[in-house]
């Protein structure tokens, strides 16, 4: 018999724990800035235009760039050139790209970014 009331209170208590946090939940949905930042965010609609800002040749700076952009919650991608030379040979360069309406804001920062 004590078992079964332990075991009453227990689920009571987490009945409630519940509802407590269901009511933070809400409220931390109604309030923007107490909201914690996504880590992941999903991509734009695939129609959306995308306008290349930055390109190198070296891939670790490329990176380091996008990582930069994504502090500040620009979204971005890299990509490799799909051009070829008058050779043949596939070009070395590493372009990064970000949604055209978040095209200039990219750019003040790549500019305040040190050489």
């Amino acid at each position: 018999m004590r078992l079964l009331v332990y075991l009453f209170l227990i689920g009571v208590l987490l009945y409630f724990f519940s509802i407590w946090g269901r009511q933070q939940g809400l409220k931390s949905e109604k309030d923007p800035a107490s909201r914690p930042r996504r880590l992941f965010k999903a991509k734009g609609s695939s129609g959306e235009v995308w306008t290349q800002v930055y390109e190198t040749a070296d891939p670790e700076e490329a990176k380091l760039l996008q990582a930069r952009l994504q502090e500040e919650e620009v979204d971005c991608i890299l990509y490799e050139q799909g051009k070829k030379d008058i050779h043949g040979n596939s070009l070395k360069g590493v372009g990064v790209a970000v949604p055209k309406p978040a095209a200039s804001h990219a750019q003040r920062i790549i500019s305040r970014m040190p050489a």
